[in-house]
């Protein structure tokens, strides 16, 4: 009879000591939703040029591709920044010069913001009737 006892008492103590836990906490089963890194992009270029000229800029965005359009000599700059836009976004430029242009030259950059830091040179180049250069964001 005592072994008996003895043995339902372990049994009891042993479904106690199982089923006793930690309280749950419902929230450990929820995720959390990450917020999706920002990033911005910056475009930026400068033209010299002897006489007028006809230049278009293209660009993308996070509203989709998007042109620009300028008539002018001499130094002329022009630069837009856009955003939000996520990983992976394929940043690209281009500039073109209007045909009858001979001595005109274009340096163009793409610089890069993640959240609130500086931003930085992904992508530069230089050309005298077209220009292309181009960045996918993936860091």
């Amino acid at each position: 009879m005592k072994k008996i006892l003895f043995l339902l008492m372990m049994v009891s103590a042993a479904c106690m000591f199982l089923s006793c836990s930690k309280d749950d906490d419902d929230n450990d089963n929820v995720k959390q939703p990450v917020e999706e890194t920002r990033y911005y992009v910056k475009y930026e270029v400068s033209c010299s040029s002897l006489h007028k000229a006809k230049r278009t800029y293209s660009f993308s965005t996070e509203k989709g591709d998007q042109t620009v359009t300028s008539e002018d000599s001499g130094n002329t700059k022009w630069e837009g920044t856009y955003g939000p836009v996520s990983k992976m976004f394929f940043a690209k430029f281009s500039c073109t010069i209007d045909e009858k242009e001979q001595d005109c030259t274009c340096h163009a950059r793409i610089y890069v913001s993640r959240e609130k830091e500086p931003f930085v040179i992904k992508a530069e180049g230089t050309g005298r009737k077209s220009l292309n250069i181009s960045y996918q964001i993936n860091f």
